[in-house]
């Protein structure tokens, strides 16, 4: 029987894009048994993997010591082989001396800098994320299955009870998850307004978001015609009331990783962030919204707290219109 360790800190969508590694290691060695190295405020959403075998937990802020103590419980086990999924400080320093066999995410820095500081593109393919985490245990592996997300018992039928509360007005749903971490990623809130209104014509229209995505969420409510859970529930049951979802319309963000892991058919905007970089919907129908031949795009990797140039087109290009028929086409409308 092997005896493996992963590690991948955070953060919450790269934790759920692991899923297709931990399934292909269960496939192809079924005896092996898994330890899963995250921070504690992500454990919800590798914890209830039934490919998981341990779960390690790194605290937010760990120091040094703390560090070397799991490092020291590590060592114990005594793993026959190491996947670093984070590569970084932290990662580096608790992966040290865990097994003879250790293999490292390629970040691809060069590749990554050159698309972001300079507009030129090296990436030969785009390639998801997932494909890429898969890779660091076979490099001969070409594709990968899409996502998986677990709840724990019983959460399904609680945020079902949740869901009976809302009054359904239409026949399809349409979740909006107008939220995401950095200013870049979000669409502004006068067009989520604008796509709200016209989707709640015919369709029930859901907004879902955590407590950082109140005020935005808060404008989109008072517009009427929605009915919102932003705030009401945790990050693990936000992703299981998507289930209830014909369709989902996400910024980047966790909920759009949250959707595609369950399958769901998602309208995806774009904006300062590109495909290049891996993180995208896949396995699933998709419609990516973005805005094309702009020379400062992308001007992140992961996002930024105001528009560089101060004209923010990567998302004021989309227009709610171009939203609403990208839905309606993948609804069949």
């Amino acid at each position: 029987m092997s005896k493996k360790l992963l590690i991948r800190l955070s953060s919450a969508g790269d934790i759920i894009l692991t899923s297709p590694l931990l399934k292909l290691i269960k496939e192809k060695e079924p005896d092996s048994e898994i330890h899963f190295v995250v921070k504690s405020i992500y454990s919800d959403l590798i914890q209830y993997n039934p490919n998981i075998s341990t779960v390690h937990l790194v605290q937010e802020n760990t120091d040094l010591v703390q560090l070397e103590r799991l490092r020291q419980q590590l060592l114990g086990e005594r793993f026959d082989s190491t996947l670093d999924l984070q590569n970084n400080f932290r990662s580096i320093y608790l992966r040290k001396g865990t097994s003879k066999r250790i293999g490292t995410i390629r970040k691809e820095i060069f590749k990554r800098a050159a698309l972001v500081k300079m507009k030129l593109n090296l990436f030969r393919e785009v390639r998801p994320v997932a494909l890429k985490y898969a890779q660091v245990y076979d490099k001969t592996i070409t594709q990968v299955s899409k996502p998986d997300i677990f709840f724990p018992p019983g959460m399904k039928e609680k945020t079902n009870e949740i869901w009976e509360t809302l009054a359904s007005r239409g026949d399809r749903t349409i979740f909006l998850c107008p939220g995401s971490k950095h200013f870049t990623k979000r669409w502004p809130v006068e067009n989520w307004i604008a796509l709200a209104k016209m989707i709640s014509v015919q369709d029930h229209v859901v907004l879902i978001g955590g407590r950082e995505d109140a005020e935005i969420c808060g404008a989109i409510e008072r517009a009427g015609g929605v009915s919102s859970l932003s705030g009401k529930l945790t990050m693990l049951e936000s992703a299981a009331m998507l289930s209830h979802a014909d369709l989902v319309i996400t910024n980047d963000s966790f909920l759009m990783h949250a959707a595609n892991a369950l399958g769901k058919k998602i309208v995806a905007i774009f904006g300062s962030s590109v495909k290049e970089l891996g993180f995208f919907p896949y396995g699933v129908e998709t419609k990516i919204m973005e805005v094309s031949g702009l020379s400062c795009r992308p001007c992140s990797h992961i996002g930024k707290e105001s528009c560089p140039k101060k004209h923010f087109r990567c998302m004021l290009g989309t227009t709610p219109q171009m939203v609403y028929e990208a839905a309606t086409e993948l609804l069949g409308i």
